[in-house]
């Protein structure tokens, strides 16, 4: 009879498996920042072009989107929502749909849920709309997402002290006579990474300054109390005010930034 042995692999064979492993690992990373990389750009295009179509508005109307009057609103048409409280230059959290829907009946932007007749109701035979702010806060179904699905947010109160506190606008600034700015908010469900990418690219890599940064303001939330965070800032962000601000390196899911125009 015959004896038989068993024959390992030999290190060529070893050699040629741990190569191909190290393709696939190498091609799932690759394809991982890709995909990053993707996110990053329709997150920038969007806040892009959201700041472009609020000039164009304000130029063309010569009236804030989400403060517009009865009368205002019908010379669009009869389907666009005037503000809770018209005129007076500013634009708070409840009237975020507004803004959304403002710029979409416009033709500034594309939102079909920006007129969903939770919030608007239009006015029959050419009559002026009604608005009805949100409660629970915004959605998918009442105004624009981002990339992850979770809803935009805008509001612009030019009295408002813009530094970190109550009643502030820009939260995490270090300067405290920082005026108010038009924020409009990313959407959450974004890692602190992400942003920082995105900071970087577009304004100066700092959470607590620049046109670009941290916000809590979160659409998800009531309106009625619009400063309230899923993850805490010190999740997102590192540092304090005397040696400056940094976006966590080791990213949670859930941040949100916001551009100020």
């Amino acid at each position: 009879m015959k004896k038989q042995t068993s024959r390992g692999f030999t290190l060529v064979e070893i050699a040629i498996v741990l190569v191909i492993i190290g393709l696939l690992i190498g091609g799932v990373l690759r394809g991982q920042e890709l995909v990053n990389s993707a996110r990053i750009n329709s997150i920038s295009s969007q806040q892009s072009a959201i700041k472009t179509a609020y000039f164009g508005f304000l130029d063309r109307f010569k009236a804030l989107p989400g403060d517009l009057s009865a009368a205002q609103a019908l010379l669009i048409n009869s389907s666009t929502a005037p503000a809770s409280v018209a005129g007076d230059g500013v634009i708070l959290l409840a009237d975020s749909a507004a803004f959304f829907n403002n710029l979409s009946q416009a033709g500034f932007i594309t939102c079909a849920s920006c007129s969903a007749s939770t919030i608007v109701t239009p006015g029959t035979s050419g009559g002026v709309a009604t608005y009805t702010p949100p409660a629970a806060g915004l959605n998918g179904a009442n105004t624009l997402v981002n990339v992850f699905g979770q809803p935009l947010a805008f509001q612009y109160n030019s009295g408002a002290n813009g530094s970190n506190g109550a009643g502030a606008i820009n939260f995490m600034s270090v300067t405290t006579t920082e005026g108010g700015a038009p924020t409009l908010t990313t959407g959450s469900m974004i890692a602190s990474n992400l942003l920082a990418e995105l900071d970087r690219k577009s304004d100066d890599g700092n959470p607590a300054g620049g046109s670009f940064r941290y916000t809590d303001i979160v659409a998800t939330a009531s309106t009625a109390a619009p400063f309230v965070s899923n993850t805490a800032s010190s999740s997102c962000t590192t540092g304090v005010v005397a040696t400056g601000f940094s976006w966590a390196v080791a990213p949670p899911s859930n941040c949100q930034g916001a551009s100020l125009f």
